[in-house]
């Protein structure tokens, strides 16, 4: 059964994927959970959110970024990451150990546990 509480996401994950995203042209996308906050950087700018403990039903809120810039396309693509983000209301630590993030049954992100 997948985890449901918001302490077995602890630590340092890598996005793998984002639905409608290409994320090609990014090194690692990070995210950094601790107690129920998200730190996480995109490609230009760093972000920082709360949520929890329920994993099945939340919102993230409030969405801070921090600064930074890029071109005009990366910052496109940064939009579109975000946006993503933004619907998520549920996540899981799969069977497998992935980090699963969805809006409503649709799955939109896809993370591993960084190794270390």
């Amino acid at each position: 059964m997948p985890a449901t509480n918001s302490t077995v996401l602890n630590g340092a994950w890598i996005v793998q994927k984002v639905k409608n995203v290409d994320l090609e042209p990014f090194d690692d996308l990070r995210f950094d959970f601790d107690g129920g906050t998200l730190y996480g950087s995109s490609p230009c700018r760093s972000f920082t959110t709360t949520f929890g403990p329920d994993l099945d039903n939340l919102m993230f809120s409030p969405f801070q970024t921090g600064g930074g810039l890029c071109d005009e396309e990366t910052m496109v693509i940064e939009r579109d990451f975000m946006q993503q983000i933004g619907l998520v209301n549920r996540m899981e630590v799969d069977g497998e150990g992935q980090l699963v993030m969805y809006n409503f049954d649709q799955p939109i992100l896809w993370a591993k546990r960084l190794a270390g």
